[in-house]
């Protein structure tokens, strides 16, 4: 039996060497991997499947030597990387999942998702989701320059980081009510998620939550599906990149 990983929130860019370095360290020593979640947030921002820059050059060709050899990849947008498209599905050997997607863990349904939408006192988030979600909105972002996408990102990035030095704590927590909602709605008694960077493991009354952990200069998570067993891993990160 071989295994199974699930990642999210790494947010690779150009000024993230370790995390991508920490990210091919992963794979690397995943000798028997058998399928890669990645629960969104995978890169920092993306703005179209045509931004052929070398950093997603080089994520689609290592990704692509993961698939070909043998290992099935599935991808959950996030709520920075939700233009992922089908052509960098179909360049790296991807599966593009739905928001929320009911799969088998240790022989029990499971669901997988992002996690933003769990987080629904974030009202003002919610709203702008509404708006960038819309097929026509998103039609009409990708008829622009790949400058003007590239200004709006940094523009979306540059007001995340302001509010987060402002106040540390501002991304808002999953509103219990919602987990307790959705898991019941989907029948299942374990829900795998990332977004709020609070990696852990709950019980509710609901099942179990397991919260995946958002990457760091230093620091690298991911949930392990191996030999009947289920675990929650962080590791360190390598500290020289090739």
């Amino acid at each position: 039996m071989g295994t199974t990983l699930f990642i999210s929130d790494l947010h690779l860019s150009d000024s993230t060497p370790a995390i991508e370095a920490g990210l091919y360290q992963l794979l690397d020593q995943q000798s028997t991997l058998d399928r890669l979640y990645v629960l969104g947030d995978f890169f920092e921002y993306w703005i179209g499947d045509d931004d052929d820059t070398p950093l997603h050059r080089r994520i689609i060709d290592r990704l692509a030597a993961v698939s070909a050899g043998g290992c099935d990849i599935f991808l959950v947008h996030g709520n920075r990387d939700f233009m992922l498209g089908t052509n960098f599905a179909q360049a790296t050997g991807a599966t593009l999942l739905e928001d929320t997607t009911v799969i088998e863990v240790l022989g029990k349904p499971t669901l997988i998702m992002h996690g933003d939408t769990l987080c629904t006192d974030d009202t003002e988030y919610q709203k702008l989701r509404a708006v960038m979600h819309d097929p026509v909105w998103k039609t009409n972002i990708l008829q622009q320059s790949l400058d003007e996408r590239r200004a709006f990102a940094e523009s979306l990035r540059t007001a995340s980081k302001e509010k987060a030095e402002n106040d540390p704590g501002n991304i808002v927590d999953v509103n219990l009510d919602e987990v307790q909602a959705v898991m019941s709605a989907a029948g299942v008694s374990r829900l795998i998620h990332g977004h709020t960077h609070r990696p852990d493991r709950h019980q509710t009354p609901a099942g179990e939550r397991i919260v995946l952990g958002d990457w760091t200069s230093q620091l690298g998570w991911y949930l392990e599906e191996t030999q009947g067993t289920l675990r929650l891993q962080s590791f360190e990160l390598p500290q020289t990149y090739v």
